[in-house]
């Protein structure tokens, strides 16, 4: 057949992966390092709040009429705070970094999981759609062979030939459905995706109770990077707070070579930097109007995780059903009528456009079992990112 022609190149160097291998592969995805490297960057930040509000100053001077060299240094102290607030805060920040790369790392395993399961829809498509096209080339043999028995006519030779046609064509595009797939599972990963592969192996899905994945959304993944970001304003509204406090530094001084004293001068004293005109009060409202914006996002993510999970649910449930119904209760009632149909029409006792009409309903069912099986896996991991779950995992 035409479709079996178009098939054969890709399919001698086609790859079969299964959800086990693609999920081992997500470490070495391109996207991977990403959230390590934003999390070694943030914590970083922890040593680098460490460091002083100002360094030390060294000034020297000369006099006209007084000492010819005056030399001074002011150092700047990291008392009353100012130190530990800043690490707090940049603690605090690590903390939502890391946080938000757990969900970042949890999208990108949803993303991987959703790629072979949509290949894993075109590989079962292209099955359904390659079983079709053999039908058809059946019912053309048969109706050929009647003709040549002269029991037939030459309008069912062309009829049926016709039918075989579309059957080939269909089950090309479907082919070539699954290379797109492919491509796009490579791109995730980073493979070559000039290279096809196929979906193999089991799919995701079990079954469990909609109480015990509710009790798991205290723990959830994106509700942690809501609290952390919590965290993070009460700490930058600590660090603001401490910026009320003045700045103190010492200060020494000596003059050299002074005509009018009998030796050098010391003078050592104590410098107060007063935050008189720092809005210090301005930026402490604008972080604690940003710290109960992200409470209220933090009730906002908790509201919409029970219901994204209560409904992600009912997707799977509604998913499940479907293909369980089509595959126990209509595929075998629908084979059994497909083969009597073709066994009429091979007897005499029934016309081509009945048993074309037949094999089109088996095919068309057979595509929906297809599509049910990968929906309902599908659902069931949308319930596992919504109960905050590793997607894909069994």
């Amino acid at each position: 057949m035409l479709a079996a022609l178009l098939l054969a190149p890709a399919s001698a160097q086609a790859e079969d992966v299964t959800l086990a291998q693609v999920i081992a592969a997500i470490p070495r995805a391109p996207a991977a390092p990403v959230t390590a490297l934003e999390v070694a960057a943030a914590e970083a930040g922890v040593d680098a709040a460490g460091a002083w509000a100002a360094g030390p100053s060294v000034r020297i001077d000369t006099n006209r009429l007084t000492a010819r060299v005056v030399a001074g240094l002011t150092l700047p102290l990291p008392v009353l705070g100012t130190i530990g607030a800043a690490r707090d805060e940049a603690r605090a920040h690590a903390s939502a970094v890391k946080a938000a790369g757990v969900v970042d790392q949890r999208e990108l395993r949803r993303r991987v999981v959703t790629a072979w399961l949509e290949l894993a829809r075109a590989d079962a498509t292209a099955q359904a759609q390659g079983l079709a096209a053999r039908q058809s080339a059946e019912l053309e043999q048969i109706a050929r062979g009647r003709l040549d028995a002269g029991a037939g006519a030459e309008v069912d030779v062309t009829s049926a030939h016709a039918a075989r046609a579309r059957a080939d064509l269909a089950a090309t595009g479907a082919a070539r459905d699954v290379d797109a797939a492919s491509a796009l599972l490579a791109s995730e990963l980073g493979w070559d995706p000039a290279v096809g592969r196929h979906a193999v192996g089991p799919l995701p899905g079990v079954s469990a109770a909609l109480e015990a994945l509710t009790g798991q959304l205290a723990a959830h993944p994106a509700r942690s990077a809501a609290w952390r970001k919590v965290g993070e304003g009460e700490a930058t509204e600590h660090r603001i707070a401490v910026d009320r406090r003045p700045g103190i530094a010492l200060e020494a001084q000596a003059s050299f070579d002074d005509p009018t004293q009998p030796g050098t001068d010391v003078l050592v004293g104590v410098v107060l930097d007063l935050p008189l005109f720092a809005h210090v009060g301005d930026r402490l409202r604008a972080a604690h109007a940003q710290t109960q914006a992200e409470r209220a996002r933090l009730g906002a993510t908790e509201a919409q995780l029970a219901g994204a999970l209560v409904a992600a649910f009912r997707r799977w449930e509604a998913a499940r059903d479907q293909f369980a119904g089509l595959e126990r209760e209509v595929l075998p009632v629908q084979e059994r009528a497909a083969s009597l149909a073709a066994r009429a029409y091979r007897e005499g006792a029934r016309d081509l456009s009945t048993a074309q009409q037949a094999e089109r309903d088996l095919s068309a069912v057979r595509f929906e079992i297809a599509v049910a099986r990968i929906a309902a896996a599908q659902r069931w991991v949308e319930v596992q990112v919504a109960a905050g779950r590793e997607p894909g995992a069994r």
